[in-house]
């Protein structure tokens, strides 16, 4: 309008009065909000009225006034960039704290210093004790109650390391637990912002721009994306050929293009790790159409997850959890599927690998599965960078390593060497035994082919008792080294039923050495010690056996009559010896399938529990360090969004300030309009 005009300046007036009215509600708004969590600093969005072509009764001296202001809606402060790497920041944060949290509880386990004697520790110290004890055996050689006391601290030794490895078996199974009710949350968060879309979605069809639910919805995104590593995008889902309204999309990072999805407006995925599951093809390829999913039992590539091979995945008390996770298929709040753009269902999963994931889920997930060292070429199949990482199962297993070298060294030094088993016995010219009292052939055991039967001299070869267990199909899946030690294991189980039956020769008559260690304390068996069950043997501890002074045999004289090795102590010096050697450490002791080519660690016991507990140190240390670094920019990044979208209350004070003046002077406007009009109308009458 060219003038003010009367009617027209009332309004405009009028509408700076409501626009000042309306921006001291939301600074109100505002103020009321500077505690809730996840509260979004709003404003008021105004636009200027601008009438377009000319007043009827237009002049060239006329000036264009704007008609006032209109209040067009409340909008957010926020800034996406901010939001995105605050997210990013989050997730490093988010697997770095779940991975201090495991650490931390291995640490209450395994870290030793201060808790044994002298301030070493506990299993550290039970070590020098039992080397204490075998160097007061070797002063006083032949004393049974000294071998009993040798036994007691060994007993008190492999006890320590069950409990040990029975702790880090429950730290395991929390874990597990810990990350089944992750996944839970991560779908609780995926289902609820999904039902938020919608109703965004719905408010936004009737104009509402819904800021409290947005809110709400970036609340849980952000509780979100420190379980995984996320990316959020704000796209437009038409309506109808007239309108469209805004649409969420969340993808998983770095899964690809096209990336994979977990909410896609009204529709949102969930996430599954099965207790078992089907075994996946590591070479799978989802870009080659001919690649195959997964793996029959004799593995042969597969796409009929009918004919797959079935694993444990996440089953309790499994050593064999792969943990696999999948996706399901897109649905909205009725459970219907997302529509292509055939309008053709989608169906379709999607599993998860190894490193899919980026965040606590994975953390946790790295903790219950990873084994170093110990990695298994399936391992490093699926996971290039399997033997770097270390979780639970690599403590585990380390401190098995420790457990079964300590059995062997001990079982071997305290048994006669089989290389010198024809020395041990005689035979007639049909392989019979001729020593002792009973009669030849009559002495039975377990035959080189694994059948009961009287023992011949072949039943204490053991390269004949590896080829037949070699040959057996139910040893299909075990390694050379856990073939040959059980080749060693029946073969001493045969001599020590030829030492109970009187058969060995003069020389060798004191014997009364044997496995010392075993898997379990009701038997004598040396296979598959582990710190879990490593156990003083039943020989040992009935007496039937003790540790050998020496394995060196006595000397028999031209008139038959023999001179004992009474106060020899050459095998407990061994012993001893022992105790301080540096031996070597290799993966495939523990896991036969090893992807680690040689020895990951060379030295005496002590020295391997102090390397286990070093590692440990160091793993926490790294962590600790990257979760001081991430938090501190997950800090300094929230506080740069709280600055653009948080409550200040200095800056709304202003705001109230400023609001309230333009709401007077609104109000002082119209007053001064009705004084020009009533003079302009009643002056003029008079």
């Amino acid at each position: 309008m060219a003038v003010i005009g009367t009617f027209g300046s009332f309004t405009a007036a009028r509408l700076g009065i409501y626009a000042s009215q309306a921006s001291l509600n939301v600074t109100g708004n505002n103020i009321a909000n500077i505690n809730t969590k996840g509260y979004t600093r709003q404003r008021l969005d105004l636009v200027s009225i601008h009438g377009s072509g000319n007043s009827r009764y237009a002049n060239g001296l006329g000036v264009n006034i704007g008609y006032g202001v209109l209040a067009d809606g409340a909008s957010q402060l926020r800034d996406p960039f901010l939001d995105i790497r605050y997210r990013d920041e989050n997730s490093k944060v988010g697997a770095a704290e779940a991975r201090v949290d495991g650490l931390q509880q291995l640490a209450h386990i395994l870290d030793e210093v201060g808790k044994g004697n002298n301030k070493f520790g506990v299993i550290e110290a039970q070590f020098s004790d039992l080397l204490q004890q075998l160097n007061i055996l070797n002063r006083t050689v032949g004393s049974e109650d000294n071998d009993t006391i040798v036994r007691s601290s060994a007993q008190t030794l492999v006890r320590l390391m069950n409990d040990y490895a029975k702790a880090m078996e429950t730290t395991k199974n929390n874990q597990l637990e810990d990350l089944k009710g992750d996944v839970k949350t991560v779908n609780t968060l995926l289902t609820r912002i999904r039902d938020l879309n919608a109703e965004i979605r719905k408010a936004g069809i009737f104009g509402d721009d819904a800021l409290e639910l947005r809110d709400q919805r970036n609340v849980f995104i952000d509780e979100l994306s420190s379980y995984m590593k996320i990316d959020v995008k704000y796209e437009t889902e038409r309506i109808d050929q007239y309108s469209e309204v805004e649409k969420l999309v969340i993808t998983l990072a770095d899964s690809g293009n096209p990336p994979t999805k977990l909410v896609d407006g009204i529709y949102a995925t969930q996430l599954d790790m099965p207790e078992q599951d089907y075994l996946r093809n590591p070479e799978y390829d989802p870009t080659d159409p001919n690649s195959m999913k997964y793996l029959m039992d004799d593995g042969t590539p597969t796409n009929d997850p009918a004919d797959a091979a079935i694993v444990d995945n996440a089953k309790e008390g499994s050593d064999e959890n792969r943990l696999w996770m999948r996706l399901a298929a897109l649905t909205d709040k009725e459970g219907r599927y997302m529509r292509d753009e055939f309008n053709q269902e989608i169906t379709e999963t999607v599993d998860l690998g190894d490193n899919d994931l980026f965040g606590s889920l994975q953390a946790v997930r790295e903790l219950l599965t990873e084994e170093g060292e110990f990695a298994s070429e399936t391992d490093v199949a699926f996971d290039p960078k399997a033997t770097d990482k270390r979780g639970i199962p690599y403590y585990q297993k380390a401190l098995d390593a420790l457990a079964r070298k300590f059995a062997e060294t001990f079982n071997q030094s305290n048994q006669v060497d089989l290389d010198k088993v024809g020395k041990y016995y005689e035979v007639n010219a049909d392989g019979e035994f001729v020593n002792g009292a009973t009669p030849p052939g009559t002495i039975t055991g377990t035959k080189a082919n694994g059948t009961q039967g009287p023992l011949t001299a072949d039943d204490f070869d053991t390269a004949k008792i590896f080829d037949a267990l070699k040959a057996d199909p139910a040893n299909q899946d075990l390694s050379d080294n856990e073939l040959r030690q059980m080749a060693k294991d029946q073969a001493y189980k045969n001599l020590e039923t030829l030492r109970k039956n009187g058969q060995l020769t003069k020389e060798y008559e004191y014997y009364d050495g044997g496995p010392l260690f075993s898997n379990s304390g009701d038997g004598n068996d040396t296979t598959g010690i582990t710190a879990a069950n490593i156990s003083i043997s039943k020989s040992w501890s009935v007496h039937d056996v003790r540790i050998l002074n020496s394995k060196e045999p006595n000397e028999v004289l031209a008139d038959g009559s023999v001179v004992e090795h009474t106060t020899a102590n050459d095998n407990i010096g061994h012993l001893i010896s022992m105790m301080g050697t540096k031996l070597d450490y290799y993966a495939w002791d523990v896991v036969p399938d090893a992807e680690a080519d040689g020895r990951y660690f060379s030295g005496t016991f002590q020295e391997m529990l102090a390397s286990v507990n070093n590692n440990l140190a160091t793993d926490q240390l790294i962590t600790n360090t990257m979760y001081s670094s991430y938090t501190t920019n997950a800090l300094a990044l929230e506080n740069n969004r709280q600055s653009v979208s948080g409550v200040d209350l200095n800056e709304e004070a202003t705001s109230m300030m400023q609001y309230q003046k333009s709401y007077a002077a609104a109000c002082q406007l119209m007053t001064t309009l009705d004084s020009m009009l009533d003079k302009l109308i009643n002056g003029t009458i008079r």
